[in-house]
């Protein structure tokens, strides 16, 4: 058997469709070449500083990704050709079942589409930290249709991509050199001495490590309100460790509880 006749050697077939060794080839050769192309544009993109600042980790993960999608779907056109399966063919033969599906596919659609706006645009970037429906985390995986945030917890949240694009999303990272305002409340007795209260919670504030000590952001005690009761303080500190902002808060509770209570003048925490 000589080497043409090899390549149109008929592997499987059904009615006039046959699947030969030609193909099978061509298929593989596609495949290679788009896992090469992958491979030399990872380089390109993560080590070469042509492409973008070496710290810029978020923008080249989501260019990746995007050459990445692009690719193996020309990848994927070209493989359904080379084993003569016309795509023009198919996306007609399915058109009454994508318009049956098309309720049921809105939402996924909406997540990719929202995928891949938030992998041109580069507002929400791998390593970001953003607070979504109330909950801190930082991502650590950006597709398509979801993404994956880890919150202070160790849990991993998958978010759905639309959140990012149609809801409010705080991005605390696109201003990560300035530090971020957090206050914590406790509540005290109307017996108990105002002023000794701002100087217990202005010291257990000034000596946690992660708050900032900076005279143009000082720490600040203040009267959120008065219940019938008690009186509400608030202490109000700045800091540049934003994902850890929960332990410095949850810390920061139990020191002046501590305090008021060596005092007598504990009355509740917020």
């Amino acid at each position: 058997m000589d080497f043409r006749a090899f390549l149109e050697y008929h592997l499987f077939g059904i009615g006039e469709y046959a699947l030969t060794v030609a193909m099978v080839l061509g298929v593989v050769i596609i495949w290679t070449l788009c896992w090469l192309i992958l491979r030399l544009a990872y380089r390109v993109i993560h080590r070469s500083k042509r492409v973008l600042p070496s710290s810029d980790y978020g923008r080249r993960h989501s260019l990746f990704l995007i050459v990445q999608y692009l690719l193996w779907t020309l990848a994927g056109v070209a493989m359904l050709k080379t084993i003569g399966i016309e795509v023009t063919v198919v996306l007609a033969g399915s058109a009454a079942l994508l318009v049956g599906l098309g309720l049921g596919i809105q939402q996924i659609f909406r997540d990719i589409m929202s995928g891949i706006f938030l992998l041109f645009e580069g507002t929400v970037e791998v390593g970001d930290v953003l607070q979504v429906d109330g909950q801190l985390g930082k991502v650590i995986e950006i597709n398509l249709r979801t993404s994956k945030l880890e919150t202070p917890d160790g849990l991993v949240l998958i978010v759905p991509n639309y959140k990012f694009i149609t809801e409010t999303v705080v991005n605390w990272s696109h201003y990560d050199t300035q530090p971020s305002r957090f206050s914590v409340t406790v509540s005290v007795t109307y017996g108990a001495d105002e002023n000794q209260v701002r100087d217990i919670m202005l010291e257990v504030a000034g000596a946690h490590p992660r708050v900032l000590h900076d005279p143009q952001r000082p720490l600040q005690v203040r009267i959120l309100d008065f219940t019938e009761q008690r009186i509400v303080f608030s202490v109000v500190f700045w800091t540049h460790h934003k994902f850890e902002v929960e332990s410095t808060r949850n810390e920061l509770r139990f020191s002046i509880w501590e305090r008021l209570r060596l005092v007598g003048m504990a009355g509740g925490k917020g």
